[in-house]
């Protein structure tokens, strides 16, 4: 099989360089700042921001620098250090917690095969699950006539994503295939926005809150299909924390699928669509 990746962005190597930098900054900015040098903080902050600007993706990219070049035009006093240093720390944060995303790839193997997920495989409407678990107020609802998957994601009381759960009637063995398929995706932002597909095996069912997720966008907007590997789904998590020393996905007990939006790629409106979505095998 050959499958090749559609023209992107920057690499992970360059992501992990990226934050890498940004480690070292705050290693050295926080501890000036603690001791009062608040314009040494924000030198060395602006100093890393240009730096590492080349290997960000370009939504980052442009915030990043659009902190840089902001506080280039201000004057320069104690104050005006201060919200420099405190804005490009904000930035460097929602860096580091960053995940580069899946994107759609040109198929060129003739032997895939794609099984669209039914909806009485799916059982029916989904759950939504929004951050009102902990006290935000963010919302998304679902058309299923159109696969359409809407709403906000707002900050308030530490919240910031709103996601949907469908509930396999039957536990899944999905064994046999590569990984799960998105067909016709867009989305809002392209640049910008990511998403992030969750899965739950039968490990899951035993651990309060927890579930598997991977990161996937269109920015391109590319008319191919989206291939998320089962072989890249990440470790599992417990809010959003991943949890140490446990099993890696079970794709042969499959209990749960769903969709989020997430801070801090989503913060706001977004709007996630796609034609079709199932399992594929090659």
């Amino acid at each position: 099989s050959s499958l090749s990746s559609l023209p992107m962005m920057p690499s992970n190597d360059d992501l992990n360089r990226a934050k890498q930098r940004i480690s070292q900054a705050i290693s050295a900015g926080a501890p000036a700042y603690n001791a009062g040098d608040i314009k040494k903080c924000a030198t060395v902050y602006e100093d890393t921001a240009k730096e590492i600007a080349p290997l960000l993706p370009s939504a980052l990219q442009t915030k990043l620098l659009q902190e840089v070049e902001e506080d280039e035009s201000i004057n320069t006093d104690d104050t005006n250090y201060d919200a420099k240093a405190w804005a490009l720390r904000r930035v460097f944060d929602s860096i580091i917690d960053y995940q580069l995303p899946l994107v759609p790839q040109d198929v060129t193997d003739e032997n895939i095969t794609f099984e669209p997920f039914s909806a009485s495989q799916l059982g029916g409407e989904p759950i939504g699950v929004m951050d009102s678990v902990m006290g935000g107020i963010s919302r998304g609802s679902w058309i299923s006539e159109s696969n359409v998957f809407s709403g906000e994601t707002a900050l308030a009381n530490n919240g910031g994503f709103a996601s949907l759960r469908w509930r396999f009637p039957n536990v899944q063995n999905w064994s046999y295939a590569q990984g799960i398929y998105i067909n016709g995706l867009k989305h809002s932002k392209a640049q910008e926005h990511t998403f992030r597909i969750i899965l739950k095996d039968a490990t899951c069912e035993r651990a309060r809150l927890a579930n598997f997720k991977a990161v996937f966008a269109n920015p391109e907007q590319a008319d191919q299909p989206l291939l998320i590997p089962f072989s890249v789904i990440g470790q599992m998590e417990q809010m959003g924390s991943a949890v140490d020393g446990s099993p890696a996905f079970n794709p042969m007990q499959v209990t749960e699928i769903g969709l989020m939006a997430i801070k801090p790629t989503v913060v706001g409106d977004f709007q996630l669509e796609f034609s079709k979505w199932g399992l594929y095998t090659i």
